[in-house]
């Protein structure tokens, strides 16, 4: 079954593509794929962890995917095989890179499948790459890795997958970093709505970036949350966030020294659960380094 990639690859386009793929359980429509690239002419952050998802949800079920693409044309300013190349794309899925020039660029970190065993290590990782990049402090950066930690915490709190696809990108001309999350689980709405029947997927959203809510019976599961996403990167780094969870949209931005959270609920499904989290990086309050000293 050959599936053609849309001419730009974001979170908009995504619904075509997964409807082709996937039914409505959330299995492959076929035993055999050919994802062609060839129409593909942008492909933003979130493209490229639906595509990963997509990838890893068929193999798992057993469906043989293969990948018809053109040589990689790195005289092109925007070439999207050879970003997605040097992303580690292609190493990730077929055992290396197209192009043997290929190197990781110094604006993006490796396509991740990140478990929550190994989430905190990653971000540890991240977080240090990140301040390298923005002459800070790793403590500079503290609020920013307890938000991401806090994603995989939801990952393992409302997902039947214990993993999550991440792909980090910087745009320093914009002074903003773009982290792309997707899971292929059960969705964020679905495990609220097992404790709280009636609510809409939409409504489900709305709930669970509440501050104190859980769908965990005990006190000891309770993380910060997913009010301290928004709150953090949207209302004190003026940043934004939109997560898409089954039938639910929920976007949060910054105005007025606060964050405006909008949900509503839309026909496109997304099988589980992607969240686009934009922050900047000019809004970063610099925190000098501890030091420990021996006695």
């Amino acid at each position: 079954m050959k599936v053609f990639l849309p001419d730009q690859f974001n979170r908009d386009t995504m619904y075509s593509f997964i409807d082709e793929v996937l039914n409505e359980d959330a299995l492959p429509k076929s035993t055999e794929f050919d994802f062609d690239f060839t129409r593909l002419n942008f492909i933003r952050p979130v493209g490229v962890t639906v595509l990963s998802n997509l990838i890893g949800r068929l193999q798992k079920h057993g469906s043989k995917v293969t990948i018809t693409y053109r040589v990689p044309d790195r005289r092109k300013k925007f070439c999207p095989i050879a970003f997605l190349d040097d992303s580690m794309f292609f190493k990730h899925y077929l055992g290396s890179t197209l192009d043997d020039t290929a190197s990781l660029r110094p604006t993006t970190r490796p396509l991740a499948n990140v478990t929550y065993d190994r989430s905190y290590a990653y971000l540890e990782e991240s977080m240090s790459w990140l301040a390298g990049k923005l002459s800070l402090t790793k403590e500079s950066l503290g609020d920013i890795k307890t938000c991401l930690k806090e994603v995989f915490n939801n990952i393992k709190d409302h997902s039947s997958e214990n993993i999550g696809n991440i792909f980090i990108q910087q745009y320093p001309s914009e002074n903003t970093v773009m982290v792309a999350i997707s899971d292929f689980g059960v969705g964020i709405p679905r495990a609220v709505q097992n404790s709280h029947a009636g609510v809409d997927d939409a409504m489900a959203l709305q709930m669970a970036v509440k501050e104190g809510f859980t769908t965990k019976s005990t006190p000891r599961n309770r993380g910060a949350g997913l009010d301290f996403l928004l709150h953090n990167v949207v209302k004190n780094n003026k940043g934004c966030v939109y997560i898409h969870s089954n039938h639910g949209i929920l976007r949060a931005i910054h105005q007025n020294d606060g964050a405006v959270i909008t949900t509503k609920k839309t026909s496109g499904f997304y099988p589980g659960t992607l969240l686009e989290i934009e922050f900047r990086t000019d809004t970063i309050e610099y925190i000098e380094e501890e030091f420990a000293w021996d006695d």
